[in-house]
């Protein structure tokens, strides 16, 4: 069960349900306040709306057609925005195609009801515009948290990518570093074979050209030998620089995923 896709997703709306808000216009509160506190849930707010203090969402506006079209339409249609996303619910209007079209392209009407609606149309409009406005700010959140959670995800792959570099380049050095070390051994072994010839010649008649020729020998092998020692001091120092401490780049490559509000 806890890995049942539609149980997380109901696990996740229950966790990030908004409480139901109520925000009625100046007609609207006439109208329908005492019906609405009759009918919904004792945990609803109801607010009057614009001349109460304003309001933060999510939250359901309603509102009358006389609303939409009165006084108050620039405050309204305001928090209309601060509302979402929950969407409004007009009553009247119904038979006017300009405040169809009104409440469809300006106010992103959830439904429209009779002027005198039902207490059955009324709570079950409100209901169901709850129900919407629950499940897109759900949705919401999840993106926000999705995003964040991909911007760590994507953090730490750039320092598996960054720790990955710095693996070859310390590979890389730890193979020049054996291959300067054993052609340094192998050097030392022809320079002593050099010395014992030399010291061999030394009892032959003094041959200037010969001569020449050995302390140049010895010459180009002390050359290699300073050449691989500054080869294995770059590879020590890299090796030291590139080194990778035990231990996650990021908290967020290892820490157990939380939800957060």
């Amino acid at each position: 069960m806890a890995h049942d896709p539609i149980h997380l997703v109901r696990a996740y709306l229950g966790q990030h349900k908004p409480p139901l808000q109520v925000w009625l216009a100046p007609m609207a509160h006439r109208q329908l306040a005492a019906k609405l506190r009759e009918t919904l849930p004792a945990s609803a707010r109801l607010l009057g709306v614009p001349t109460e203090a304003p309001p933060s969402g999510p939250a359901i506006l309603l509102a009358t057609a006389a609303d939409i079209g009165g006084p108050h339409r620039d405050a309204l249609l305001q928090l209309q925005q601060a509302a979402l996303p929950g969407r409004p619910i007009i009553c009247g209007g119904t038979a006017d195609r300009e405040v169809l079209l009104d409440a469809i392209n300006n106010w992103q009407v959830f439904h429209l009801l009779p002027s005198q609606p039902s207490d059955d149309e009324l709570t079950g409009s409100v209901t169901r515009a709850q129900r919407a406005c629950a499940l897109e700010h759900a949705a919401t959140l999840c993106a926000v948290h999705l995003r964040t959670r991909c911007d760590e995800v994507q953090g730490v792959l750039q320092e598996i990518e960054a720790t990955r570099e710095q693996i070859i380049q310390a590979e890389r050095m730890s193979t020049v570093s054996g291959f300067s070390r054993a052609l340094t051994a192998r050097l030392g072994e022809h320079l002593e074979r050099l010395r014992g010839l030399e010291t061999a010649l030394s009892t032959l008649p003094d041959d200037p050209r010969r001569a020449e020729l050995l302390e140049f020998t010895v010459h180009s092998i002390h050359s290699i030998e300073a050449l691989l020692a500054d080869l294995l001091d770059k590879a020590a120092a890299a090796q030291s620089a590139n080194s990778v401490e035990r231990g996650p780049a990021n908290p967020a490559a290892e820490a157990p995923y939380e939800r957060t509000d």
